[in-house]
């Protein structure tokens, strides 16, 4: 009798144990975001920015989605900028559309007549409207400090959480942040590398966590502005 119940136990064990691994949630993934940015205007205190960018996830396997980013900036002066944008995404089972509305505090540090140092803080809310008229609000807050090397190198670093709001969830849904590498080629055309690092909000199971490398194209038609602009990324 003893053996037959040991031997239960230990069937019973490894079925727990199977289930247990076969309902283990993957916390990892890797992605890739891949974009191409033109900068138009400057001149006055207004220019604006349109944006093709495309995402994969699943280990750099699956498309996520592609989407147009379309950002106007007013500058009223050298400290300042207000910048409402508009983003619409196609994911594979709808489209996503977001109005947002931001305010960019910045901070430049002048040496020998050049920018040398920027600190830049971006506070946006935003309201995001998928196909079925699911309407969700965010709020996002994104610190980032530029490091002018030389005229052809800047090394930046980042961080922000996004805090969102809707029926389905309310709370802080991730946080991402890491260094960033832009490499200047002349007046009008820049390439950036930011090898970010996330966490993503998966409740009521914890965390996930992500790679999240960007690349980044970025061409200005004019390199005359008015007031130096700040150096960001929209992620």
């Amino acid at each position: 009798m003893t053996k037959y119940t040991i031997l239960l136990l230990f069937l019973s064990g490894l079925h727990q144990l199977g289930y247990s691994q076969e309902n283990e949630i993957d916390r990892w993934d890797n992605w890739l975001l891949v974009g191409n940015k033109v900068v138009l205007g400057g001149r006055s205190s207004f220019k604006h920015s349109h944006e093709l960018q495309m995402r994969v996830n699943n280990n750099m396997q699956s498309l996520k989605e592609w989407f147009y980013e379309g950002v106007f900036t007013f500058s009223p002066n050298q400290n300042w900028e207000l910048v409402p944008d508009f983003r619409a995404s196609v994911k594979p089972d709808k489209m996503d559309y977001r109005i947002g509305l931001g305010a960019i505090r910045k901070f430049n540090v002048i040496q020998n007549e050049k920018l040398k140092r920027q600190f830049v803080n971006q506070l946006k809310y935003q309201i995001d409207v998928d196909g079925s008229g699911t309407t969700r609000h965010g709020l996002r807050l994104v610190l980032t400090y530029n490091y002018i090397v030389n005229e052809k190198l800047i090394v930046s670093g980042l961080f922000g959480p996004f805090y969102r709001w809707s029926e389905q969830f309310t709370g802080v849904e991730f946080v991402r942040g890491g260094p960033a590498i832009t490499y200047v080629f002349n007046d009008y055309n820049t390439f950036a590398f930011a090898p970010l690092f996330g966490a993503g909000n998966i409740a009521p199971d914890g965390w996930s966590y992500s790679f999240t490398p960007m690349l980044s194209i970025i061409i200005r038609l004019n390199n005359n502005y008015k007031y130096l602009p700040a150096k960001y990324i929209n992620f």
